[in-house]
Formats: structure tokens, C-alpha cells, sequence
């Protein structure tokens, strides 16, 4: 079986999901303020103790994604916590966009609601595009 080679474009998109989901499970445990830590805060639903384990899983996430980045294989689970984060991003989406549906009667209510469908799809994506193992 040949071995794919990794491209750029892989490791530019691991890069910066690392990063991301790193900058938003720091943004949980209140430093700094983004768009994407008030998602989880919705998905925790005011329930401090879900916040913090959300933003823990996001954190060993991203650290996971860095390792991986240089080639350190951590076996099974690295590949287990990207699904379960993957799974409570596709959460995160779907709560996020119901949340945001409002009167759709405003042009820029609509932009608003397909940037944040954009950007949540882009994560979901870049996490489905980082491989299993090495």
C-alpha cells in the first residue's frame, strides 16, 4: 500500500485548527472573548461545569492536532478525541444556527446566519480532513 504524502495545504489546515480550537478553549476559561466561545457557552447552557469540560476537550484537541502536526503518532487517541470533537462541533452548528434563525425578512440577519453556517462547516471540514494516524 503506497503511503500519501502530506501536502501544504493539510498541514496549513491542521495548523490553524490547532491554533483555533487551542485560542477558543482559552477564550472559555475567560481569556479574551470570541464569537466561539459564546457558542459553547450556549451549548454548556449556563452550566459553568459543562463550559469547562467543553473547553478542556477543545484545548487537549488542539494540543493533540499539534503533535500530530510533526508526525508523532499518539495511537488511538488522538483519532478518539478528534470525533468526539468533531461530533461536539456538529452540536455546536446545529444549536448555533437554530439559535441565530430570527427574521430572515433582514439582508444582513441572513449573511450573519451563512457566515457563521461558513465558518463552523470550514472547522467541521478541516477536522474530517486530518487523517488517522501518521
Amino acid at each position: 500500500m503506497a503511503k500519501q504524502q502530506r501536502t501544504i495545504g493539510v498541514f496549513v489546515l491542521q495548523l490553524a485548527l490547532a491554533v483555533y480550537l487551542i485560542i477558543t478553549s482559552l477564550c472559555i476559561f475567560g481569556v479574551g472573548q470570541s464569537i466561539s466561545s459564546e457558542e459553547i457557552k450556549a451549548l454548556a447552557f449556563g452550566i459553568p461545569a459543562i463550559k469547562y469540560i467543553l473547553g478542556c476537550l477543545l484545548m487537549v484537541c488542539g494540543i493533540c492536532f499539534l503533535i500530530k502536526l510533526f508526525g508523532f503518532d499518539l495511537g488511538k487517541f488522538d483519532d478518539v478525541v478528534k470525533y468526539i470533537t468533531l461530533i461536539l462541533w456538529i452540536v455546536v452548528t446545529i444549536i448555533t444556527l437554530y439559535k441565530n434563525i430570527g427574521d430572515f425578512s433582514k439582508g444582513a440577519q441572513i449573511m450573519h446566519w451563512l457566515l457563521i453556517l461558513a465558518k463552523n462547516s470550514l472547522i467541521i471540514g478541516g477536522i474530517l480532513a486530518i487523517k488517522n494516524g501518521k
